[in-house]
């Protein structure tokens, strides 16, 4: 006996067009993969003016400025809660240490 070959098959998910749909008609349909390839390589293609970048930059320092060195590298209501704990840490050995020091003396 011989094995049958497999044969494909046009399911009912599957439509069958008499025509294959032309370029400009894949094209204006959002969700063609034409469509989707051309927006994609329009998107990786822009490249911001040099007016642009300036702009970003300058928000961006402008915003620094105004949040007062809010998220620096040194600043920021994380680093002032840590400092104060810190502080109060120390403030609170310090203590410990000295009744230590006037007992020995």
């Amino acid at each position: 006996m011989s094995r049958g070959k497999k044969q494909r098959k046009i399911g009912a998910f599957m439509t069958v067009l008499e025509r294959k749909p032309k370029k400009q008609e894949r094209l204006a349909d959002p969700t063609s993969k034409e469509a989707r390839r051309k927006r994609a390589l329009e998107q990786r293609k822009k490249q911001k003016s040099v007016y642009e970048k300036a702009q970003g930059s300058q928000n961006a320092l402008e915003r620094d400025k105004v949040a007062g060195r809010k998220g620096t590298r040194h600043g920021g209501p994380l680093a002032a809660k840590i400092r104060k704990l810190n502080a109060a840490k120390d403030k609170q050995q310090d203590k410990t240490v000295q009744p230590d020091a006037e007992k020995d003396d």
